[in-house]
Order: C-alpha cells, then sequence, then structure tokens
C-alpha cells in the first residue's frame, strides 16, 4: 500500500520530532555528565572598542584542565557577564542539576525549555550570588584599564 503525501509527509514531520527531541535530551545528559571543576581563573581582555575576550582555565578535580575562550560584542547589554556565562555554561552546568530548591535560584540562572544555564547580560555582580547557589566562590582578583581577573572555586 503506498503512502499518500499527507502520510508521508506527516511521518517526516514526526521523525523531525522525535529527532529533536532525542537532541535536547542527550544535551541534558551531557551538561549533566560534565566533569567536576575545582578552580577557574578568568582572564578578561577588553578590546579597544570595548568587547570583552574571555580565555579562562578550568581545572578539573581529576587534576586535568582545559581552556575555553569566550568573546562578545555589539551593545546594550553587560558583555562582562556574558563572556563569564559562556564559561559557566561550558564547565559549570552539572552543579545547575543537582539544584533541589528551584524557586530559590538567584537572578542569573534559568531553565528554559527543561535545560538550565547560567545567563549572559545579567551584570558580573550576579554570578557572586550565582557561585555561592552553586557551593562556590566567585572574586575579582584583578583589574586594569583593559584588564579583569576572576576566580571561582568550590567551597570545602
Amino acid at each position: 500500500m503506498k503512502l499518500s503525501t499527507e502520510q508521508k509527509s506527516a511521518n517526516k514531520l514526526a521523525r523531525q520530532e522525535a529527532k529533536a527531541i532525542a537532541k535536547k535530551f542527550a544535551q541534558i545528559e551531557a551538561d549533566k555528565n560534565q566533569k567536576p571543576v575545582n578552580l577557574i581563573t578568568f582572564s578578561i581582555e577588553w578590546s579597544k572598542a570595548h568587547h570583552p575576550t574571555c580565555t579562562a582555565k578550568v581545572h578539573y578535580t581529576d587534576g586535568t584542565a582545559q581552556q575555553i575562550t569566550a568573546r562578545a560584542g555589539g551593545w546594550g547589554y553587560c558583555k562582562e557577564s556574558t563572556v563569564i556565562a559562556n564559561i559557566f555554561n561550558a564547565s559549570l552546568k552539572y552543579k545547575l542539576y543537582q539544584i533541589t530548591e528551584t524557586e530559590k535560584m538567584p537572578y542569573g540562572i534559568s531553565l528554559y525549555s527543561d535545560r538550565f544555564y547560567f545567563a549572559g547580560g545579567v551584570g558580573t555582580s550576579c554570578y557572586y550570588q550565582i557561585a555561592e547557589f552553586i557551593g562556590g566562590k566567585f572574586e575579582r582578583v584583578a583589574s586594569g584599564k583593559t584588564y579583569d581577573a576572576f576566580r571561582f572555586t568550590f567551597n570545602n
């Protein structure tokens, strides 16, 4: 029996939806299974156009380390918190899935479409409370005319 055009279209749509759902759940699992972090150092260099480039060194509890780079451009939002959020998302999302009291989440942590993420553009000052909420400490360790440095550690 041949399928009609409508049936073929419906089958194709169902396959696309199933694929999108599988992709979403695979990303959630990848987020939950990030390597546990011990320390992150953030080095932010500001361009003449006031756009930051953040180079972060992520130290994991297994003794390994990784360098991650994030950039932000444009106007009208906090670019510094955006690059910090990118680093947090790349290395600390697993902590968000350990949250049991989502109603107490500080500004800058979001849950959208069943996925947690750290929001950018919220202001760097929000990351002090965010770090505390996930069991860590975020601190500015240096700053200059075109440079800022931060450190994130977990409280022991």
